[in-house]
Formats: structure tokens, C-alpha cells, sequence
């Protein structure tokens, strides 16, 4: 079944990773992963752009001359804030089907980075596994 996402529901998908930030433990949706994914891309631009805007990297430059991005950016700070709950959201998308976190560490290499992407894809472990219960059946629970 597909459900529409407005912007208040993806923006609840990357909050709700960004207060899991310390959570390696447990299970993450594709939906989880895929939005909050979708965010950092998305802000990842916004932020390229007005970095680039406020450091002068529209500016027409001199010949021989290179534009060099300060270390202290708005991306820069962005890329830090969200470092950690990126890799525990991964972690956790790894857990629902059922493979332990290490497996990221194959993002070194071509190939892995391709398998990861796969895995990001496929559909989690119905029911429990190893690292906890589905996250589709606590989505669907109504809060109190």
C-alpha cells in the first residue's frame, strides 16, 4: 500500500532520525531511511548554494585563479550535525534485513557501495529478527 508524503511527514521522518541520533540498536524502515535521505540531499544543495552565494563562489574569477571553499561553511556544519544520525539511520536499515552495521564498512569499495544501495532497497524481514520487531508494525501503532 503507498501512502502520500506531504512535507510535514517527511520532515517528521528526519526528525524522528535526528532524535534516534544515538540509537544503533534496532530496525529503520525503507520509508525512515529513504526520506530522511531525501532531506539531507535536498538541504545538502540549499546549503551548497548559499555557501556559495555568501563565499563568493558565483563571482566571476581571474585567470589562474581557483575558488577555494572555506573550512567553516553552512554545508560544512550541516555535513557534521548529520554525520552520526546518518550512520545509526544505516545501521538500523541494515538490522531490518536482517545484517549486522559492519556491512557498511563495504561502502569502501565500488561494489559495496552498489550492494549497500541494493540493501537500502529491499523490503526488511517480515515479523521480528535478531535485531528487534519490524519497524512497519510499530509505524502502525497509534501514539498516545
Amino acid at each position: 500500500m503507498h501512502r502520500a508524503t506531504t512535507g510535514g511527514q517527511l520532515m517528521n521522518e528526519f526528525w524522528t532520525v535526528m532524535r534516534r541520533w544515538r540509537d544503533f540498536a534496532g530496525r529503520s524502515s525503507r520509508r525512515e531511511f529513504w526520506m530522511y535521505t531525501l532531506v539531507i540531499v535536498i538541504a545538502s544543495f540549499v546549503f551548497g548554494f548559499v555557501d556559495a552565494f555568501l563565499f563568493g563562489g558565483f563571482e566571476p574569477l581571474s585567470e589562474g585563479e581557483t575558488f577555494v571553499m572555506p573550512l567553516v561553511s553552512f554545508s560544512n556544519a550541516f555535513s557534521l550535525i548529520t554525520f552520526i544520525p546518518g550512520l545509526s539511520v544505516s545501521v538500523r536499515r541494515l538490522h531490518d534485513i536482517n545484517r549486522t552495521g559492519w556491512w557498511l564498512l563495504i561502502m569502501l569499495t565500488l561494489i559495496g557501495l552498489v550492494l549497500i544501495i541494493y540493501w537500502a532497497c529491499v523490503r526488511g524481514d517480515e515479523g521480528d529478527n535478531q535485531y528487534g520487531a519490524s519497524p512497519l508494525v510499530t509505524e502502525r501503532l497509534p501514539s498516545r
